[in-house]
């Protein structure tokens, strides 16, 4: 994200299916997947002696909850080799700021597992994922479903989600999820996860 963070125009990526991609789709899917989506306010201005650095080093950062309450119509891992084996669902959900304050690695958050219920997981957890975000104009907040597998301990990818800081909404929102090729066709028509974000 920080090429978009500096102005870059055009920027090329490696089309394989990974969280960058997700990222990218995501960031893109914001005009209707038009392709077209405005420069970040900072780069518009035309305030003279504004510094870009300046302007990425946010003095008034945002603070993101995030509480991830349940799951619906999650399909099984397109990596899981035995159809009929239960899976373990959890729910990974990490920030990246675009900004180059941030820490390396970006932060993230997992939820526990939910054993043997794949199709309606319910996440009790009394923690939330709380971020601060220094550059809401580009930051991105990316969900990630996982089978967790007990025997193997090994995470397969289920579906994703990557949501511009900016498109946030306070209050329980249903979020969409993707398959590793950014689609919501076949078994991920219905996927999603139920969530309450609150932004300070």
């Amino acid at each position: 994200l920080l090429p978009w963070a500096m102005g870059c125009q055009f920027v090329s990526l490696n089309f394989t299916r990974n969280k960058y991609m997700l990222l990218n789709d995501g960031r893109f899917r914001v005009g209707g997947s038009t392709g077209y989506v405005l420069k970040p306010e900072y780069l518009c201005t035309n305030k003279p002696g504004v510094d870009i650095d300046d302007s990425l080093n946010c003095c008034n950062p945002k603070k993101i909850t995030v509480r991830v309450l349940s799951g619906s119509c999650l399909p099984k891992s397109l990596d899981k080799k035995s159809s009929f084996s239960s899976y373990n669902p959890f729910v990974r959900v990490t920030l990246y700021d675009g900004s180059p304050a941030t820490l390396l690695p970006s932060p993230s958050y997992n939820t526990h597992v939910v054993k043997g219920n794949g199709l309606n997981p319910v996440w009790l957890d009394k923690e939330a994922a709380i971020f601060s975000c220094l550059n809401p104009s580009v930051g991105m907040i990316l969900f990630s479903v996982y089978d967790h597998s007990h025997e193997t301990k090994t995470d397969l990818f289920i579906g994703a989600s990557a949501i511009p800081v900016s498109c946030l909404r306070e209050g329980y929102r249903c979020v969409s999820l993707y398959d590793s090729n950014n689609s919501r066709s076949g078994p991920m028509k219905f996927a999603s996860l139920f969530v309450r974000i609150s932004i300070e």
